[in-house]
């Protein structure tokens, strides 16, 4: 379709402006569809996950980890009104645990450890971090639809100049689906991902990369790390619950048994971004023994037996330099995007984006 037959397609639309497709059902997504469906517009969303949430990614099964998010703080006004919510309904609780920051010394292989009092109050989801993106798909209106284990892998343009999606049907295989008819599309996806998802449209592809829009997102680049889940048959020696740490592979070392509702002895370890980057790439299994020999100085003894191991690779995790301008939409295209690195790089950001991301489309189409 040429430039000027989609003009003329978007022209005959006008007066019925008001279903959004919005990939990616992680915070900013669900947001924004609450958002968007109490403001009148028909909001489908879809998720490649088997569960809402995204990065508020928890395992299901005993032994419980929060692998992703481990905590977040708030400072915005919204967002206190949203956790207020969820405390009284026992969503979410605080996390009174122990913190310190260990540094390792850099001609040694020791920690040396400083107890550290956060700033702002830590709160975790209930039982697990996941029970917040739960929390999130259960207060979307009857107007909006959540379709979960749906991989998008193509974005077309129909004979109306609307959106038409496809993809398959992660937990069936070769089974596609289409979903057409959208007149603006969201992404909640990291920025590599937008990229290539734009990619597969011919029909407008040049037009979307030549926007200021995705032209910003461009300058966004997203961290890897890899989180490694350990269960242990005893305690370990460690007298802290939630450990930041420098100078080694490891970023972040918690006790997750220690958060309210979670059982066991529990830790996930977090590598470093710029370990995780040279390393992005080993097998699963040397990653996981670098982090576990990681640990052993941390506990600062040899560790009890391992009853449970499993890692996890995030390819697209932390946003080095987030744009910090909440969400972009295209607006002669009708795409946009949100996510944490719209706004900042945590599940308040995350928040913070889907609102705004829902105040510029209800702008756009008024």
């Amino acid at each position: 379709m040429s430039s000027s037959e989609l003009d003329s397609k978007k022209d005959s639309k006008k007066g019925r402006v008001g279903k959004v497709m919005i990939v990616g059902a992680g915070v900013s997504g669900l947001v924004c569809a609450q958002q968007l469906s109490e403001a009148g517009f028909s909001v489908h969303v879809l998720d490649k996950g088997r569960r809402p949430g995204g990065r508020l990614a928890s395992r299901e099964r005993q032994p419980q980890f929060d692998y992703g998010a481990q905590y977040f703080t708030v400072t915005d006004h919204s967002f206190d009104q949203k956790l207020s919510a969820w405390l009284s309904e026992g969503i979410v609780q605080p996390w009174l645990g122990r913190f310190a920051i260990a540094e390792k010394e850099r001609s040694g292989d020791c920690f040396s450890f400083s107890p550290s009092t956060p700033r702002k109050q830590r709160y975790v989801g209930v039982p697990e971090m996941n029970s917040v993106g739960l929390a999130l798909s259960r207060e979307l209106p009857q107007s909006a639809t959540l379709t979960v284990e749906h991989r998008v892998t193509k974005v077309e343009i129909d004979k109306t100049g609307c959106f038409r999606i496809r993809g398959e049907k992660t937990a069936e295989d070769s089974i596609s689906f289409v979903f057409e008819g959208f007149d603006y599309l969201v992404l909640n996806l990291p920025p590599f991902q937008i990229a290539a998802l734009v990619a597969t449209s011919s029909d407008f592809a040049a037009r979307v990369q030549s926007s200021s829009s995705f032209e910003s997102i461009n300058e966004v680049e997203l961290s890897p790390c890899f989180a490694l889940m350990l269960q242990f048959a005893k305690p370990l020696a460690i007298e802290f619950d939630g450990i930041k740490a420098s100078n080694s592979l490891l970023a972040w070392v918690a006790r997750d048994s220690s958060k309210p509702g979670r059982l066991g002895e529990n830790w996930l370890l977090h590598a470093s971004p710029e370990w995780s980057r040279l390393h992005l790439e080993d097998s699963l299994e040397d990653v996981s023994a670098a982090m576990l020999a990681e640990l052993v100085l941390v506990n600062q003894q040899e560790l009890p037996a391992v009853t449970y191991s499993k890692c996890h690779r995030w390819r697209y995790a932390l946003p080095q330099r987030p744009l910090a301008i909440g969400s972009l939409l295209d607006t002669e295209n009708k795409i946009g995007y949100c996510g944490d690195w719209c706004q900042g790089n945590n599940i308040e950001a995350a928040f913070l984006s889907g609102r705004h991301m829902a105040s510029l489309i209800v702008g756009d189409a008024s």
